[in-house]
């Protein structure tokens, strides 16, 4: 699909730093599965209509949401791909994983979520 990352489209990633993008890469490199983009980048009214904290990396182009696999073996090995490709925050809720690099949230977190 895209050309910084192939399994979103080009307007997907066009916010997302180069870094975020590298690392999602990896991530899909390790994982062996295609990963499907739920949320990215978010202007402040549209982070603001999700609910988003008003600091939320999302605004930055350092956070993505992406489907969560509803087979619990498929789901860990995303969440582990996620971790070894170096984001180092991740979120795991019933329909969706939240992931970022930013370095103003907690680091090497993994922790449960909910959807909205």
């Amino acid at each position: 699909m895209g050309t910084r990352c192939p399994d979103f489209t080009d307007e997907q990633t066009a916010n997302m730093t180069d870094e975020f993008c590298q690392m999602m890469n990896v991530a899909r490199e390790i994982y062996g599965f295609p990963i499907v983009w739920v949320d990215g980048f978010r202007t402040p009214e549209h982070n603001a209509a999700v609910g988003g904290k008003s600091d939320s990396p999302h605004l930055t182009g350092e956070a993505f949401d992406v489907q969560a696999p509803q087979d619990p073996l498929i789901r860990e090995r995303l969440a582990w791909a996620l971790g070894r490709a170096g984001f180092t925050n991740v979120e795991s809720a019933p329909r969706h994983f939240h992931f970022t690099c930013s370095k103003k949230v907690p680091q090497n977190a993994y922790y449960a979520g909910t959807d909205n």
